[in-house]
């Protein structure tokens, strides 16, 4: 009889799932590993860059590590909205003890409540078990969907994610946009009412604010970094532009841990540099690069521990 319950179709059930369960595990945590070498969450480096894809394409890591002489993590995922990079900031504190300084990409549209991905949820779910992203992601999908990621875990991933895990093996880490910005395209498009206006949210402010007060609070040095956008834009709405310029150098003054760059005169209507409005090319890139070390070297005493 106890033979017979071994060959019963319930044991043959019960062994492919397990064994199906295993092999899903392990393909989960194959491309998770290769996420946290990519954006170099779990590991001991010191600086961080901390935003989405206008600082992804501003700054070019390998030559920042490279003139700097430290490790960096690059922690940047097009999209993602201020909340979002809170969950990011708090993900690499919870993984990396060592951390001293956090550059955080900023720009005047970053606390304007639409205009980036609603889908950026999506891009945190290999890191769902951290209770934070995983009770964030819950609140933004429905139950069923919930629950097929936490038990199937392979199935957390997209061809985005996929494609980032192969980068994190194979340390490839360059992120570039090729071509020249047309200016006439995009003006044409201004005209049509194609553009993302300035419309900043308090709650979107309060979440920065308790962003930069949490990593301050730990010892941890904050470097504001304005990565150059065309005055295709920026002149769109002068007044509100520039207030939101100088609710950035005020975030500075207040605090002394923080540092705020700017870079606007002698490159906002460089369009040579650009891809589009808001993105550098691979010229720009390496310029900005070039001249945030320069800066970030000048103000070396003051991001010492």
């Amino acid at each position: 009889m106890f033979t017979r319950r071994l060959n019963s179709p319930f044991i043959y059930l019960l062994g492919f799932i397990s064994l199906f369960l295993g092999a899903d595990y392990l393909v989960h945590k194959g491309i998770q590993t290769g996420l946290e070498k990519y954006y170099g969450i779990s590991s001991e480096n010191e600086i961080a860059f901390v935003g989405h894809s206008h600082l992804m394409l501003g700054v070019d890591k390998e030559r920042f590590e490279e003139e700097i002489g430290k490790k960096v993590s690059k922690y940047t995922i097009e999209g993602v909205n201020v909340y979002d990079r809170y969950l990011m900031l708090n993900h690499l504190m919870d993984e990396n003890k060592n951390l001293k300084t956090i550059v955080y990409g900023v720009n005047p549209w970053m606390f304007t409540g639409s205009g980036l991905s609603e889908n950026s949820y999506q891009l945190f779910l290999p890191f769902m078990n951290n209770e934070l992203i995983g009770n964030y992601v819950k609140k933004e999908m429905d139950g069923f969907e919930y629950w097929q990621k936490k038990i199937i875990k392979s199935s957390r991933y997209n061809e985005r994610l996929v494609s980032g895990s192969m980068r994190g093996y194979l340390g490839i880490w360059s992120n570039l946009k090729f071509g020249n910005l047309d200016p006439e395209k995009y003006r044409k498009r201004i005209e049509n009412g194609d553009y993302r206006q300035i419309n900043s949210l308090e709650t979107n402010r309060n979440i920065f604010e308790k962003s930069i007060n949490e990593l301050t609070s730990q010892g941890i040095n904050v470097v504001l970094l304005y990565v150059p956008t065309t005055d295709l834009y920026n002149d769109l709405e002068p007044r509100e532009f520039s207030n939101e310029l100088d609710y950035f150098r005020k975030i500075e003054k207040e605090n002394d841990r923080v540092l705020y760059f700017e870079y606007l005169n002698g490159w906002e209507s460089n369009y040579d540099l650009f891809f589009d409005p808001i993105h550098l090319n691979p010229e720009g890139q390496a310029l900005l690069t070039e001249q945030f070390i320069s800066d970030i070297e000048k103000n070396e005493e003051k991001l010492s521990p």
